[in-house]
């Protein structure tokens, strides 16, 4: 993992500590006057670039549990930005941290509001962290941070006290129901002491006086106190700290704590400063106090990480996406040479097997051609059946007509091909004889009925009615060929000219595609 660099701010000053693959090594010290700043300052410029967290541990903290409506979006920062404002009017240096919903009622939304309420510690040291060319991730405190040190222990207890021992003091923080809830840090000549394990009880108890005046619990409410003791001051503090009524101690190893969370040089002694540094470089939790303007080069930072993170996964997606296409292109030659080999082989079986046949004495064109004949010949010898049948049908719908002749004929239809016209559903298979399609040609000679008395023009109007029956049942073609008395262009279709000559007959002529009789 990349260097992080640690800054331990209390009341005497500010402490650096270097923090890689969760190795903690220290750093130089700067005292809180001008001297101690500016040397911070030149300290900074031998940073560039780095990244630095910054741990404030200092009395001056405040913690307000409020409830608020639930809001969600810009609503909800502008109202928590509010509440801020309200409990610690003048500290830009605040977070809030959600308690979860209330149960009844409008089931409002519990905000544990904190803050560091002094800027004037922090504001020498942000504002030369602000003008050096440094990334600041955050700004947190023990309060914070304990959660992650003693995660199991939180988790396991309704109330939870515990209690640590740093550099600025003996410090105990309350959790309530998995959530931070209150922190205090006593700063007694005792704290700074070997002989600290002996002011535990007392300052426990006054915190837990506070806890009951500020009714954050009830009197006589049971609370669980761990501490976070050295193997070395264990038999000191657990004579201390006897159990009562309302105080149960536990004692935690930080010898234990620091490999579980993965800290390779375990403290020497109570101080829990490396464990809370340690916590500080590996979790980056939301609840952080400082401004959003000042940790702008930080989101700066993990956008150009997701822009990169993203590019990685989309390079990665498109080198899998081209192997597997090379090798699909792989498979698919492969796949086709196979497939060529087996044509050719089947081929070259194809060609012996015809090399074992007795040859014919024709080609084989003309053996087609010649079975196309057979199968065509056999098809018109069928006759005319179909196309009589449709005739009938029309000449009965007349029946003063009288029938005196038929010819039947066969006609190739190439003449009408070659007018443009191409005949429906005919098909030519490949090799196959080219087939002339024909039609069934049909010449009759018929005579009107003589004792109608019918004039020329409804002599005419009979012919045209019978040929267009003849055309509705299925004719190709109808047309009159001759009729009954001599008509011409030039002369005048009369009415009634006279009787006609008995027996004058008409010729007609129709055609009829071939076909099965039905």
């Amino acid at each position: 993992m990349s260097l992080r660099h640690l800054l331990y701010l209390d009341s005497g000053g500010l402490a650096s500590w270097f923090w890689q693959s969760g190795e903690l090594s220290p750093g130089p010290r700067f005292e809180g006057d001008d001297a101690g700043l500016a040397s911070f300052s030149t300290w900074l410029e031998q940073c560039r670039g780095a990244h630095f967290t910054l741990v404030a541990d200092c009395v001056e903290e405040g913690f307000q549990v409020d409830t608020t409506p639930h809001v969600v979006g810009p609503d909800r920062r502008a109202l928590i930005a509010r509440k801020q404002n309200q409990h610690f009017y003048g500290s830009p240096y605040a977070t809030a941290i959600s308690l979860g919903r209330e149960r009844a009622g409008r089931r409002d939304e519990r905000i544990l509001f904190a803050a560091l309420t002094r800027p004037a510690l922090l504001d020498p040291w942000m504002e030369r962290l602000r003008t050096a060319d440094v990334v600041l991730t955050g700004i947190t405190s023990p309060a914070l941070l304990l959660q992650h040190v003693l995660r199991q222990h939180v988790r396991s207890h309704a109330r939870l006290l515990v209690v640590t021992l740093t550099p600025a003091g003996l410090r105990q923080t309350l959790f309530e129901d998995g959530n931070l809830r209150f922190s205090r840090l006593a700063t007694s000549a005792e704290s700074h002491t070997a002989a600290w394990g002996a002011a535990i009880p007392f300052e426990v108890q006054k915190t837990y006086q506070y806890l009951v005046t500020q009714r954050v619990i009830a009197r006589g409410t049971p609370i669980v106190t761990a501490v976070l003791a050295h193997e070395g001051d264990m038999a000191a503090v657990r004579n201390a700290c006897v159990d009562s009524d309302v105080l149960r101690y536990v004692l935690v190893d930080p010898v234990e704590r620091a490999q579980s969370l993965g800290l390779r040089r375990p403290p020497a002694d109570s101080d829990s400063s490396t464990l809370l540094l340690h916590v500080a470089a590996r979790e980056n939790s939301a609840a952080q106090f400082a401004p959003a303007r000042d940790r702008l080069a930080w989101r700066w930072w993990i956008a150009r990480r997701i822009a990169v993170a993203c590019g990685l996964v989309g390079m990665s997606a498109a080198l899998l996406f081209a192997s597997k296409t090379v090798f699909d292109t792989r498979a698919l030659r492969q796949s086709i040479e196979e497939i060529g080999l087996d044509t050719q082989a089947r081929h070259l079986r194809y060609e012996r097997l015809l090399a074992t046949l007795p040859k014919l004495p024709v080609s084989l064109d003309a053996l087609q051609a010649g079975v196309g004949g057979f199968e065509r010949f056999d098809h018109l010898a069928l006759g005319p059946a179909d196309s009589l049948v449709r005739l009938s049908r029309a000449i009965d719908r007349h029946p003063g007509i009288e029938l005196k002749r038929l010819e039947w004929s066969l006609a190739a239809e190439a003449l009408d091909r070659a007018n443009g016209a191409r005949p429906a559903n005919t098909t030519t298979a490949p090799n196959a004889p080219s087939q002339t399609p024909v039609r069934d040609m049909l010449t009759l000679e018929a005579t009107l009925p003589s004792s109608a008395g019918l004039s020329q023009r409804e002599a005419v109007m009979a012919i045209n009615a019978l040929l267009d029956d003849i055309r509705r049942e299925g004719a190709i073609e109808a047309s009159i060929v001759r009729l009954p008395f001599e008509y011409t262009s030039d002369r005048t279709l009369r009415s009634s000219t006279g009787p006609r000559e008995p027996e004058s007959r008409f010729v007609l002529k129709a055609s009829y595609p071939e076909g099965r009789p039905r």
